[in-house]
């Protein structure tokens, strides 16, 4: 069991460095996964509004809703992630990465 803590551990050290660009694939998974029920939400709420309001809204939530949620999340999730151990640290990313798969294949996304 040593061995295989010891193998987690060389490979948390290993992947550390990259835990900002590790965070920002984790969010923009996410947000490629739920992206359509976000504008759908929001194209749902503007359904009557006119031509020029849609796109404005449509482009704003896009632009700036998006790329602030990527730049917040990214940050936040790179803090939690830097304070687990080297072990932890590589148990939760391939977790976390094996069940963004999985979720993405049932949302038929794959």
């Amino acid at each position: 069991m040593d061995w295989v803590l010891s193998i987690l551990s060389e490979f948390g050290r290993f992947m550390r460095p990259y835990s900002a660009d590790i965070s920002l694939g984790i969010v923009a998974s996410i947000l490629v996964i739920c992206g359509a029920d976000i504008n759908k939400m929001v194209r749902r709420q503007l359904g009557n509004a006119h031509f020029i309001i849609r796109t404005v809204v449509f482009v704003l939530v896009c632009t700036f809703g998006y790329g602030a949620l990527t730049v917040v999340l990214t940050q936040v999730l790179k803090v939690q992630l830097s304070q687990l151990s080297y072990s932890t640290f590589a148990i939760v990313v391939l977790a976390i990465f094996i069940m963004l798969g999985i979720w993405a294949e049932r949302r038929k996304q794959i």
